[in-house]
């Protein structure tokens, strides 16, 4: 594709480019997502259905994320993400027939060409910030997905809401267009800039699954808290005759957007494991409050602080994943990150769905609840320990932007892991201690 291994300068407008190409992909699965609670039981499924047609896509996304990074190392973002769109418009299609193990399989396709649109556009994202931003880079794809929920509603009252034929066509259209947008962008601004050369080789899956397992692991269990939000809040506050209805995914998705609009640049300044403890803490709080209010004020307030919470976990999460890993391995890495996004929604939202149908909604909200208080610990020990593999390997010095751990100023050899642990500066200029 035209372009595609050319420097792209680093302009907002790229930026912005690439964003948006992205919200108009996530709009299409937001579009879909809002119409599934109602859908799925009509066709004849229960609520451990609703839970799998919700998380469906996340099950080969989980696969393909890594894929899709490798290949976007390897033969450019641009290509990578045009193909994903066409695959999410053409995998679409099975779901205007209505029957649930067409609509099912038709989520499973559009999860896997989400994966690939998705891992090339967080790469593309990284190259255009710089290294100093790098948190916030990570955390406006969340961010397009988050807009994507929060515009796909509104569109399927556009076209109609009770017209499913008509919402599943529109979330056909709107990747098309996406791959068009990606297509121009790459043609006419360049894609984005190759990571500096190195004479190693690339690291391996095996080291770079080393590398963001705990992270991921953290990420994961964010997530059963995003997917308990999309199939079951409105159920959970409906217990209490609070009626948020079709409102409440739009308004989580605006406080996530908000919270990393605002606060986007928290991670960077003050740390990841600080910024992903009082992250954590604040979206277990806020799906107990979805799973207790009683009125619709403390429903709509859990709600932002649930969102607040997830908005800044996420792109913690993401910083301390590539901390040990190579730029040019950025792709790679960030799919299999992101990998466990898609695990935390594929395996969240049948586990959430089980506790629903057995239980109540509410009490699968405050499952969720307790499986999100985890992910702090569970990445925070992968740093510590990073940071006491770096004090015995090298001399070290405190690095606030890593969230207090300690960062290497030499180089670190690879102890039996395979992780090519790259210089401190990622080798770009070592930007200041403060953030954006």
């Amino acid at each position: 594709m035209p372009g595609d291994t050319d420097h792209t300068t680093r302009t907002p407008l790229a930026y912005l480019g690439v964003l948006g190409v992205a919200v108009v992909c996530y709009a299409a699965l937001g579009s879909v997502v809002s119409l599934l609670p109602g859908y799925v039981p009509h066709l004849g499924g229960g609520a451990a259905l609703v839970g799998l047609a919700v998380g469906a896509p996340a099950i080969t996304g989980a696969a393909a994320r890594p894929l899709g990074g490798r290949w976007a190392d390897r033969h450019g973002s641009v290509r990578v993400m045009v193909g994903g769109a066409l695959v999410m418009a053409v995998a679409t299609l099975p779901g205007l027939l209505p029957r649930l193990p067409l609509l099912l399989a038709s989520r499973l396709a559009v999860g896997a060409g989400e994966a690939a649109m998705m891992a090339a556009a967080v790469l593309w994202l990284l190259r255009l910030a710089s290294p100093a931003h790098r948190g916030r880079a990570l955390g406006h794809i969340g961010l397009a997905n988050y807009a994507g929920l929060a515009v796909g509603p509104p569109l399927d009252r556009l076209v109609g809401a009770q017209h499913p034929a008509r919402i599943l066509a529109l979330a056909a259209a709107l990747p098309l267009l996406a791959a068009v947008l990606a297509a121009t962008i790459g043609a006419t601004r360049g894609g984005p800039a190759p990571a500096a050369p190195s004479t190693r080789p690339p690291s391996t899956p095996l080291a770079l699954l080393r590398a963001t397992a705990r992270p991921g692991l953290g990420l994961l269990l964010v997530n059963l808290g995003y997917v308990t939000v999309l199939a079951f809040a409105a159920a959970a506050a409906a217990d209490h005759d609070v009626h948020l209805g079709a409102a409440a995914v739009p308004l989580f998705g605006a406080g996530v957007i908000v919270s990393r609009t605002v606060l986007g640049g928290l991670p960077d300044r003050v740390g990841a494991v600080r910024t992903l403890a009082c992250a954590v803490l604040a979206e277990a709080a806020g799906l107990v409050g979805v799973a207790a209010a009683t009125t619709a004020a403390v429903a709509v307030g859990a709600m932002l602080l649930l969102a607040l919470g997830q908005g800044l976990a996420v792109p913690a999460l993401g910083m301390l994943a590539l901390a040990t890993v190579p730029p040019r391995d950025h792709g790679a890495a960030g799919g299999l990150f992101f990998g466990y996004f898609d695990a935390g929604v594929g395996l969240g939202g049948p586990a959430v769905g089980v506790v629903a149908a057995h239980t109540s909604p509410a009490t699968a909200v405050l499952a969720a609840a307790a499986a999100v208080l985890a992910a702090a610990p569970a990445a925070s020990l992968r740093t510590r320990h990073r940071a006491r593999s770096a004090a015995t390997a090298t001399t070290a010095r405190p690095d606030r932007r890593a969230g207090g751990a300690t960062a290497p100023t030499a180089p670190i050899r690879p102890r039996r892991t395979g992780v090519l642990a790259p210089p401190p500066d990622g080798g770009r200029a070592r930007p200041g201690r403060r953030g954006t």
